[in-house]
């Protein structure tokens, strides 16, 4: 063999070997989801095991300082010695919703970029805007001229003129929504801010329970007082929120499902005094494990009052109920049928908000999917 593919060779060997040797990195925030589903369910959503091992959904409502500390220096240090400190910092940050440390450092009291004043919220439809997902009821996803308040040649030719960062951030995932001149947005931190469009200062923030990854939309809501307009959204614990978009005062809130898997990624659709929510999960990442008693979520949409928050109606994306079907390799229950969370995915882990002139229809092998009329 020439010695230049003798050295060849052992460069790319020394490689592979260091790279080997490098700590497994893990990307967003939800990744800690993938790490509690392979790793911990032999325990954590156990039956057998509920005497000692507290269930997905009590953890679930746990702060990301105690489950890491129960990772690393408490009860569960012997478990989790297999873990990687970020994977241990993962877990502790998908189940509890929000990365470690962002609590106090998120909320806009602590920041110094206050707006100097908050004056009253303008008509939202008489502005330019890009209000919630897809701006219209049937997700064109096509913002008109004057909508924007700028033309397609003057796109290249923009420049950054501010920039606002989440304390202890890990992603971004919520899309922006921009109406009446102001910035409302989404985060992996799990609070909602209220921005200037124009400089970036902030008007207010709203801590939400979990993480805020769908985009924000922003409607008329009568019977709340001075209350004219809310902001509504959904976060990772599978709760749906309205908001005063003046000032972030929480006007109502709602569960979706009870499902620990369950959580909220699209963007709510308002439409003639009604919420649309569709509820998604990431029970998907227990595919890979034999401890866990795959599947049992399926996915759903919601119509709420906008005006109350009293849920209307729910359908199923799979109708029937799930119920025991055979038992794996390892004794453990598998559930059937299962599945069919809703939005519209790029990827496994993004989603849209859904028209609502979809619907669903079923598939011979029992599955569902969205078709739009």
């Amino acid at each position: 063999m020439p010695i230049v593919s003798l050295v060849l060779v052992a460069v790319l060997l020394f490689l592979a070997a260091a790279e080997a040797q490098q700590p497994r990195r893990l990307s967003g925030t939800e990744s800690g989801f993938g790490v509690f589903q392979t790793r911990c369910m032999t325990c954590h959503g156990n039956p057998a095991a509920a005497d000692r091992a507290p269930d997905p959904s009590t953890l679930r409502q746990y702060s990301p300082e105690r489950i890491y500390t129960a990772l690393t220096n408490g009860v569960m240090k012997v478990h989790a010695q297999n873990l990687t400190n970020e994977e241990k910092r993962r877990v502790a940050e998908f189940m509890s919703g929000r990365p470690l440390g962002s609590a106090e450092l998120g909320d806009a009291k602590n920041m110094s970029n206050h707006c100097p004043g908050n004056p009253p919220l303008p008509d939202p439809s008489a502005t330019p805007a890009w209000n919630g997902w897809a701006v219209d009821a049937t997700n064109s996803r096509f913002q008109m001229a004057k909508a924007a308040g700028l033309t397609a040649d003057q796109v290249p030719r923009l420049k950054l003129k501010w920039a606002f960062g989440y304390p202890n951030g890990v992603s971004a995932s919520g899309q922006p929504t921009i109406v009446s001149g102001r910035v409302f947005v989404g985060t992996d931190i799990g609070y909602v801010y209220s921005l200037d469009a124009a400089t970036g200062c902030i008007y207010w923030s709203f801590k939400a329970n979990g993480l805020v990854r769908n985009a924000i939309t922003i409607g008329p809501v009568k019977e709340h007082g001075s209350a004219k307009y809310a902001a509504y959204f959904g976060d990772a614990h599978s709760n749906v929120y309205a908001v005063d978009a003046q000032n972030g005062e929480l006007l109502w809130m709602k569960h979706a499902d009870d499902h620990f898997t369950a959580r909220i990624t699209a963007a709510p659709t308002l439409h003639s005094g009604r919420l649309y929510v569709p509820v998604s999960s990431s029970e998907e990442w227990s595919g890979s494990t034999l401890d866990y008693p795959c599947c049992t979520f399926r996915g759903s949409v919601l119509a709420f009052d906008a005006n109350s928050g009293q849920q209307i109606w729910k359908t199923y994306t799979i109708a029937e109920a799930p119920k025991p079907t055979r038992k794996n390799s390892k004794g453990v229950q598998l559930w059937a049928p299962a599945g069919g969370r809703s939005g519209i995915h790029r990827r496994s882990t993004s989603s849209s908000m859904p028209s609502i002139l979809e619907r669903v229809t079923r598939r011979p092998n029992r599955r569902r999917r969205l078709r739009t009329r």
